[in-house]
């Protein structure tokens, strides 16, 4: 299981994933569904209760309005 600091770390060196995350962020939304199969797929410990915090934090790091 991956943490989210571990994939934001390969998220620098990893082309196919850096991609993958700039279809999901091409509407400038991330929907629960997106987030439920990212995490899935990606295997991150991570629960809906970190969704809004999620959200916040793309905010502020201007990848979605």
């Amino acid at each position: 299981m991956a943490t989210v600091e571990e994939l934001i770390r390969q998220y620098d060196t990893d082309p196919e994933l850096r991609k993958e995350i700039e279809e999901i962020l091409a509407d400038q939304k991330i929907t629960m569904g997106e987030f439920l199969s990212f995490a899935k797929k990606h295997d991150v410990q991570v629960s809906l209760a970190d969704f809004p915090k999620i959200i916040k934090e793309a905010k502020e790091a201007g990848l979605i309005k």
